[in-house]
């Protein structure tokens, strides 16, 4: 994380599904979770658009919030797979 320094973190976690051969991907702004997205085949109900799922406009507001918050900033973008001990 580093917020304040001039650099915001922009990370990208990806596991292993529990039940199925998928994977699965968090993003974190600056140490805050912000989305995540997995198979819908673990949990069919939320196949329904945007029960559990950011959609389209979602994300734009996101983008908006996090260009005016982050106005000026750098950003860096990290990438790592989850330990398989901490998957669920």
């Amino acid at each position: 994380m580093s917020g304040e320094s001039g650099i915001v973190e922009i990370k990208v976690v990806t596991g292993k599904a529990r039940y199925v051969d998928a994977r699965t991907e968090t993003l974190y702004i600056d140490g805050k979770e912000w989305m995540t997205a997995g198979p819908l085949c673990e949990c069919p109900e939320d196949a329904i658009l945007e029960r559990d799922l950011l959609g389209p406009s979602d994300f734009a507001s996101l983008l908006k919030s996090f260009l005016k918050e982050h106005r000026g900033k750098k950003v860096r973008f990290v990438y790592e797979d989850k330990a398989e001990e901490e998957e669920e």
